[in-house]
Order: structure tokens, then sequence, then C-alpha cells
């Protein structure tokens, strides 16, 4: 059988390579520039809030990154593009990095959901560096290639998750109900636990717990608690509290009417509130909801084109071009190839994390099951909360980074390189 690896064939990996690379780059700037979007929605905040501590409600460290090219003087399309296009080639990079298959299957899985959210890249939005900087976490845990001691590489991983939570505290609550869900491997497999199984899940949990630190010390030093109540709060309104049960009314998505439910409820503490909103409905109720829920949670759709089309500015200047009907008709095209690739996409990712899990748990190995439940905190967090297909993005961009990585780490004897010291 022919080995990919062999030299012969490096210059096809090259070519390969450096065509997703070029794809990338090209295609971000090229629908960026072409479309020019302005910054909305929750993009317009980020971009207000850069830089301005005062104004904070949510970002975190992400949104003192995307302060330094507001203050170069940068647009807000540049200044996306500056942040969210290194991103993407960094977590193509690690991607090869971590895969060490014959084929680089994993690879392959990322670099194609990496193409297919291109359009996203001129967009003011934090989501994207927040995969790369939790990417690069998983990647300093289990790459024992680097030249640096153990509690070194722990201690850069762990900054990196606070840098990834901080940003995107749906990230805390995925990592939390992760943790929890190791708890019942961890006691079927208490035998085969190694101290690199358990330093992953302390660095994960440290790292998650000092991240939402972060962001909550920066929302209350900015002094806005009522919007801050609001805007988190919202997200709880609109996927369980105050949402529909019907798919045709949006069921478990953001609503004029759970942002003014949100509203309603600040006189009193979340908690109570939660409780009575849950108690004024039968039981039956809240299990449709999740019901109905359930396929925009299991198969979240494609959503980077959409921010881009319809984008305020983006919308006016088609719908004012004489030829609005033809680009329309293209548009809609373009989304339906999105939405067929993307679900191949989406169903091959899950298969590879399912696949680590089946090979490693196995081999009596804990470690494979955190791919299979990452997936499944996901999952578990947004029965709750408000879903919408762009807050999947780090699910679908990192589960093979995870299958990756703890394939590595699987085949890491007990003590290994890492400068001379114990690794991860």
């Amino acid at each position: 059988m022919m080995d990919p690896r062999a030299p012969r064939y490096r210059w096809a990996w090259a070519t390969l390579v450096s065509a997703q690379v070029m794809l990338l780059i090209v295609g971000g700037i090229a629908l960026a520039l072409w479309w020019w979007p302005e910054p909305h929605s929750d993009w317009a905040y980020y971009w207000q809030a850069a830089g301005r501590p005062e104004a904070y409600v949510r970002g975190g460290l992400g949104l003192w990154l995307l302060a330094l090219p507001k203050v170069l003087g940068l647009s807000p399309v540049a200044a996306s593009l500056a942040i969210n296009v290194p991103s993407a080639l960094w977590l193509l990079f690690l991607a090869y990095r971590l895969d060490d298959g014959r084929w680089k299957i994993l690879a392959q899985l990322v670099a194609l959901y990496l193409l297919l959210i291109t359009p996203f890249a001129g967009i003011v939005q934090l989501d994207l560096v927040a995969a790369a900087a939790l990417g690069t976490a998983f990647w300093l845990l289990a790459d024992d290639r680097l030249r640096m001691a153990s509690r070194w590489r722990s201690g850069f991983a762990v900054a990196c998750i606070v840098f990834a939570v901080s940003t995107k505290p749906q990230y805390a609550l995925v990592l939390w109900a992760l943790l929890v869900l190791t708890l019942p491997v961890a006691w079927l497999l208490r035998r085969s636990l190694s101290s690199g199984f358990q330093r992953v899940l302390l660095a994960l949990l440290v790292g998650s717990v000092l991240g939402f630190a972060v962001d909550m010390a920066m929302r209350v030093s900015s002094g806005k608690t009522e919007q801050i109540r609001t805007s988190s709060a919202v997200t709880l309104y609109g996927g369980l509290l105050v949402s529909s049960d019907q798919r045709s009314q949006g069921c478990g998505y953001w609503s004029v009417e759970a942002a003014q439910a949100a509203k309603d409820d600040l006189h009193k503490p979340l908690s109570e509130a939660v409780i009575d909103r849950l108690r004024a409905k039968p039981a039956s109720h809240w299990v449709s909801v999740v019901r109905c829920k359930a396929p925009e949670i299991l198969s979240p759709p494609p959503y980077a084109l959409y921010w881009l089309i319809e984008s305020p500015n983006v919308r006016a200047a088609i719908d004012a071009r004489p030829d609005h009907e033809q680009i329309n008709a293209t548009y809609q095209q373009a989304l339906r190839a999105e939405r067929k690739v993307y679900g191949w996409a989406r169903a091959l990712i899950i298969l590879a994390s399912v696949w680590t899990a089946l090979v490693l748990l196995r081999r009596r190995n804990p470690l494979g099951a955190l791919p299979l439940l990452w997936l499944v905190g996901f999952w578990s967090v947004h029965v709750v909360f408000e879903v919408q297909g762009r807050y999947f993005l780090g699910l679908f961009v990192l589960a093979p980074l995870l299958c990756a990585a703890v394939a590595r780490l699987a085949e890491r004897p007990a003590t290994s390189g890492g400068g001379g010291s114990q690794a991860f």
C-alpha cells in the first residue's frame, strides 16, 4: 500500500496544504472586501466596546485583542481580517501538527470546516479567535515534541483556556459539563486512569474557572449591572424560559419576547425568576420545548454565508441593484450548496469523535471519551440555552483537534520529553 508520508508524495501534501492556506487567505479577504459587511447586532457591540472597559458587557480578553487593530485605525473589516484569518491559519497548523494519522483525516476535517466559514472572516466576531486559543491549549497539553518543560506547557495551556473562556463563557459551561460527564467514565475505568488524564482534566477545570472569573471581574468593573444581567439572561429566556415549542415560531432562538421577559424580571434574583418561570407551566411544556429544539442542537445549520450577505449594508446594496433578483437566486443556490457540504462535514466530525471514543475506550483509555463528551457537553448546554448556528463553531472546529490530541496522548509513555521532565 502506498504510504502518503513517503518522500515521493511530499509534494502532493505540500500542494494540498498550500491550496488550503491560499483558499483561507484569499477566500476570506476577497469576500470581506467584496461585500464589506459593517458591524451589526452583537458585532456592533464588540466593535464599539473594544478598548473601552466602561462599555464592557461581554467579550473577555478577546475584546482587548480586537482593540489593538482598532487603536491602529483599521476599519472593522480590516480589523476582523487581521484577527480571523491568522486564527484560521493557526487552527489549520494545529490540525496538521497534532494529526499523526497516515492520511491526516482529522486535519482534513478541520480544513473543510474552516473553508466553509471563510465568509465569517470579515465579520467582527470573536468566535474564531476563542476557538484558536482553546485549540492551542489542546496542542500544548498533547504535543511532547515541544522543547518546553511540563510545568510551562501546563501554565501556557491554562492561560489559553482563560483567554478562550473569558472571550466565550459558553466554553466554561461546556467544559464543566464535560468534566461532570467524565466522572462515570473515570469511575468505570479507575484502574486505567493515568496521571496525564488527570492533569488534562485539572488544566481544563482551572482554566475554565479562572476564565469565567476574568469575565465576571470585567463585568463588575464596568458597572453595567442591569445591562449585563439582561444580556446574559436572554440566552436562557430565549433558549427555554420564554421559548415556543413550535419550530414555525423559532423555538430555542432569540426573540423580542425573550428580551422583554429578561427585562421584566430584573427586579427578582435570577434564581427566583427562573424558578417562577418554570413553575408557571407544566413539565410537559418544557419537554416539548426541548423536543422542538433537538434538531437544531444535534444538526445546527450553517451560518457564515448568511451573516455576511444578510448584514444590513450588504442586503441594502444588493436590493438596490437592478440585477438583485439574479444575485438573490445565486445566493440561494450558494446557501443550498453550503447546507449540503456543511451537513456532510458535521456528520463526519461527529463520526470521527465516536470512532476515537470506540478505539480508545476499547483499550480502556479514558482519554477516548473526551471528544465525544465535548459534543455531548455542547448539546447539553444548549438544551437550556439559546440555539444559533454560530454558537456551535467551537464544537465542530475543535472536535477533530481534540480527537488528534487525545490519540497522541494515548500513545505517549508514562514519562516523555518536554525538556526532560514529565509531560502531559
